[in-house]
């Protein structure tokens, strides 16, 4: 198994940066174009896996040398455009194109070596840039360098070393996994837990592919791991395009990787930094489209004409297919790109050449504006067509399955908003902000949430309403501590909230249009989104987005640009708060990957203390001596076919992981309408987890049944 976890992980580290290579942007003017190069392979990457998913679940073919098959055609593919891309880039430019260097024209290999001998001299002029950069630093950014890095291999370690071990993974996101592979395709089929068929599949269609290629979860952890990385280069990326420095970058990377949400998301199978990773691509391109080097200030005046929706329109489907909150932000930025090239190619003139008369002129602009806007127009329902490719079978699912696009009503009800009351809407998105800031300093924390409910009660409205609330929660929960569930993050909320106030007043046009999508998606948030204890993980696509203003107005402070640091006395103030900030957020960073729950690395239950399977049930220890016993009872049996009953929210993934590896599990329940779950009789043993009374009414007459608390498991008498 580490065998193979090795091979996939150096094939992915070979391919990334290959097709990155290939598909590089050509125009020198593209702000941070290696990062912009990694975005684009990901998305194509991405989407490729997703598209390999769904085509070979049409044709139930969804098996090992499938996948295999596809990444062997997809890595031949890589060495071809690289090839193809390397030919372009060394052949003269003698009007000749491409095959002149085979045609004998143009000395080709003269100018092969010419060319092999200026990226090799570009290569060391940029290492001696990089050497000399990295000697002049200030002290303070290697320190802010050194902890990013220990806290990058310290989560890598973490998720290299840890077991799937949250809670929603062990109840939908993992055994959903184990059914496409059992079935060969990702088909709806029967269950009691309605959120492994009707929630958003594609972080898990991404790991399906490590539980083919592998055969089994090993890897798993690393895909959070890679999109966490994938998320900061993008957000560094960001911050570059908004009028960020070196600094103002580093800032960026620094707060991201020091929250604690994200370091405890980086190593587990959840998937909302998968979709955060998604959203920042998408945000990053949509920049370009009105970015150039230097000008943070260009939304009506670039006239050079692009289009990038290919990828516009693939990072828009693979948010749409993994988590669809993060359409709220993607939604504002593709509006903020399409508008500002019609306004663009409103304004697009050319010089009048003499002998032309200027009604002449005009004229010409007009009709340029008009192809101009019809292209704008035309490249928007292409963005829209691409997602609706990546996305439109899993909807189409849905649909047959629950009369819906978007799933069955108990899924749009329990998490969305019930109303559109604008005090309750109020209401909801305060929750979610105390719940976001929450702190161990219980005064502010208490502080703000008696405002909250305060303010509800003077409008009238109950600040648990249902509608506005999940479930049977209640408001305020503590959200502080280092949980991968609720992890609160007010040093990057409030950086990245006062960042984002400072674009507002005081920014460029494209600051504060993106000040501007923040604040559309969070009100879009609280107006569709109820408050939940967990609320924290859902909006991990707004602090990635928000830590680029948070890096600029830290760099801008650290530069004494920001006009109330003036006075000296006002700048060494400013300085000292940046600081004790810096300081704070290191300490929650280095705290979270050793005390964090539930994978840490210090401690009684650290990584290296516990077994696997101890670490598998850290959330329910108690449940583990239960599992087991009822998992080797059955096992003895040697069954071929596992009839399984449970509630919505039990553990259905230990099963997979504790019955032997050749062991077909079916529910015998199912609350999907048209999919019947088979004959309980049929099956060679039943396990259940905590639906005990339906369990002992499903068992079929004669057998030996037997509790073991949350557990019970059933098998045939001896002898039949």
């Amino acid at each position: 198994m580490l065998n193979v976890l090795v091979l996939l992980v150096l094939w992915l580290l070979l391919l990334l940066p290959a097709l990155a290579y290939a598909v590089r942007p050509g125009d020198g003017a593209v702000l941070a174009p290696a990062r912009l190069a990694v975005v684009r392979a990901s998305v194509l990457l991405g989407a490729y896996a997703i598209g390999v998913v769904e085509v070979a679940s049409a044709f139930t073919a969804l098996t090992a040398p499938t996948v295999l098959t596809a990444w062997l055609a997809a890595t031949a593919a890589v060495v071809a455009a690289v090839l193809v891309r390397s030919v372009r880039d060394v052949t003269p430019d003698d009007g000749g194109g491409p095959l002149a260097r085979f045609t004998g024209r143009g000395q080709p290999l003269d100018a092969l070596r010419e060319e092999l001998r200026s990226r090799r001299g570009a290569t060391r002029r940029t290492w001696r840039r990089t050497k000399s950069a990295a000697a002049a630093a200030p002290a303070w950014q290697w320190a802010l360098g050194c902890v990013i890095a220990i806290l990058a291999i310290s989560v890598a370690v973490l998720a290299i070393a840890s077991s799937p071990n949250n809670f929603d993974s062990q109840t939908y996101h993992l055994p959903r996994i184990e059914h496409w592979v059992q079935n060969a395709s990702v088909a709806v089929y029967p269950t009691d837990i309605h959120r492994q068929v009707d929630i958003g599949p594609g972080s898990e269609y991404l790991l399906a592919h490590l539980r083919l290629l592998s055969g089994g979860d090993a890897a798993y952890n690393l895909l959070q791991f890679l999109a966490g990385i994938g998320a900061a280069l993008a957000a560094s990326r960001i911050a570059a395009q908004l009028g960020g420095g070196p600094v103002a970058q580093l800032a960026t990377v620094f707060l991201l990787a020091t929250t604690p949400e994200i370091l405890l998301q980086a190593s587990s199978t959840q998937v909302d930094l998968v979709a955060a990773a998604w959203v920042a691509c998408l945000a990053t391109i949509v920049l370009d489209e009105f970015t150039r080097p230097g000008d943070a200030n260009a939304l009506l005046r670039i006239t050079a004409p692009r289009s990038d929706a290919l990828y516009l329109g693939l990072a828009l489907g693979l948010i749409a297919v993994t988590k669809s909150t993060g359409l709220l932000a993607a939604a504002p930025l593709l509006l903020v790109w399409g508008v500002g090239r019609l306004v663009r190619d409103g304004h697009r003139r050319r010089p009048c050449l003499c002998g032309r008369s200027p009604r002449r002129c005009s004229r010409a602009d007009a009709s340029r504006a008009a192809t101009a806007r019809t292209a704008t127009v035309a490249a928007s329902l292409a963005i829209l067509a691409i997602a609706l490719i990546l996305v439109g079978p899993f909807l189409l699912r849905m649909h047959q399955a629950f009369g819906h696009p978007l799933g069955p009503d108990v899924l749009r009800e329990s998490i969305g908003v019930q109303t559109a009351d604008p005090r309750l809407l109020l209401v909801n998105g305060l929750r979610i902000a105390q719940t976001n800031l929450d702190t161990p300093l219980f005064f502010l924390s208490d502080a703000f949430a008696a405002a909250v409910n305060g303010l509800a009660n003077l409008m009238g409205v109950d600040p648990n309403d249902p509608r506005i609330t999940f479930g049977s929660t209640r408001f305020p929960v503590p959200a502080w501590y280092p949980d991968e569930d609720r992890a609160a993050f007010p040093v990057t909320g409030v950086a990245a909230l006062a960042g984002l106030v400072w674009f507002a007043v005081k920014g460029p046009r494209l600051r504060r249009a993106y000040a501007a999508v923040l604040a559309v998606a969070f009100i879009g948030v609280a107006c569709t989104v109820s408050w939940q204890p967990w609320v924290n993980r859902l909006v991990v696509f707004l602090v990635v987005l928000g830590a680029p203003a948070a890096g600029l107005l830290a760099a801008g402070i650290a530069k004494g640009f920001v006009k109330t640091a003036r006075e000296r006395g006002r700048r060494r103030a400013a300085c000292v708060l940046v600081t004790v900030i810096a300081v704070v957020a290191s300490l929650a960073g280095v705290l979270t990957v050793a005390y964090g729950y539930p994978r840490r690395l210090a401690g009684t239950w650290g990584v290296f203390s516990v077994t696997d399977i101890e670490e598998r049930f850290m959330r329910r220890r108690e449940w583990m001596p239960q599992y087991e016993e009822a998992a080797a009872a059955v096992a003895e049996t040697d069954p071929d076919r596992v009839g399984l009953v449970q509630g919505n929210d039990s553990w259905e993934y230990p099963w997979w992981i504790l019955l032997p590896a050749d062991t077909e599990i079916f529910a015998l329940q199912s609350i999907v309408p048209g999919q019947t779950p088979p004959d309980p009789a049929t099956m060679d043993a039943i396990v259940c987890a905590e639906d005990l009374d339906e369990c002992r009414m499903l068992v079929p007459d004669g057998w030996e049944y037997h509790e073991l608390g949350t557990v019970a498991y059933a098998i045939p008498p001896a002898g039949s």
